[in-house]
């Protein structure tokens, strides 16, 4: 898991370096059209087995979801510190109580709903509303960790009935397409050194995919799932070795908090919700 959140913080360093040459749209369609060559030996294998689906409505509207969240992710690396961009995307778990109660009609307990207040109370450390001149750009990777959570909801629907390969798969072909069609209008050939980093970024998150899903497979998520904010170090330390960035105090605390609150909620979910015997459920990440 470790090496995985490592590869991830990597993936995310690189993208600032990419989209400053052709473009946060088109670094994004490249980070999965260089993972489509990856996906041939599934296919491959079974003779296209893994492509045998019912659902390939949700598999397109699961992927699209993860277009969305990416380039939205991908234009806020593009235009803030990589440690505040994922700060700041470290608030999906706390949409996802908000889409539990909306979508799902769960009742929540009052515990859970105070960590989600308070989690985003480290939103507002970080951005000091009226204290400080407002950057747009800083509702980018926010928008994207509540697109997320949309798109854990779709996993857990195709997870139900399809495997981990065929949805990672499927995931690949139609946000490959779906962010390859965003990035067309202003589509221009990248330079040798964008694209061989295109292709490291590509390489850093398909290895993040496996290493995370391997972890979940070895281990309770209880006890993996914390490891993911193990990122933000990494990408500080990314961002202070390529990008001379420093993370300020404000920054700092408001991870605190929102990391805290995040845990406490995943926490409590697991023990709130029942171990599970089938292990056919999808663990994309």
């Amino acid at each position: 898991m470790a090496a995985g959140v490592a590869c991830l913080a990597g993936n995310h360093s690189i993208v600032r370096i990419v989209s400053d040459e052709v473009g946060a749209f088109e670094t994004s369609a490249l980070r999965f059209m260089w993972a489509l060559p990856l996906m041939l030996p599934w296919i491959l294998k079974g003779k296209g087995e893994v492509l045998r689906t019912k659902r390939h409505g949700l598999h397109f509207v699961s992927a699209s979801l993860t277009a969305i969240t990416t380039a939205l992710l991908f234009l806020g690396l593009a235009h803030l510190p990589v440690a505040l961009a994922t700060t700041l995307n470290f608030t999906a778990p706390l949409f996802t109580t908000i889409m539990a109660v909306v979508l799902l009609k769960e009742r929540v307990e009052l515990a859970r709903w105070a960590a989600t207040v308070v989690g985003f109370l480290g939103v507002v450390v970080i951005l000091r509303p009226g204290l400080v001149v407002f950057d747009p750009a800083t509702l980018l990777p926010i928008c994207s960790a509540a697109v997320l959570t949309l798109w854990y909801f779709t996993l857990k629907r195709l997870g139900r009935t399809d495997s981990t390969a065929t949805i990672t798969v499927y995931q690949t072909i139609w946000a490959s397409l779906v962010l390859f069609l965003l990035a067309l209008p202003e589509w221009q050939t990248p330079s040798f050194t964008a694209l061989w980093l295109s292709i490291a970024m590509a390489a850093m998150g398909t290895a993040a995919i496996f290493l995370m899903a391997r972890a979940f497979e070895l281990a309770d998520a209880s006890l993996i799932a914390p490891f993911d904010y193990a990122r933000l170090p990494f990408v500080a330390l990314f961002g202070y070795l390529l990008f001379d960035q420093i993370p300020d105090i404000y920054t700092v605390l408001g991870a605190a908090i929102i990391i805290g609150s995040a845990f406490y909620i995943a926490r409590r979910e697991s023990r709130a919700t029942p171990p599970q015997l089938d292990s056919g459920g999808s663990k994309t990440g």
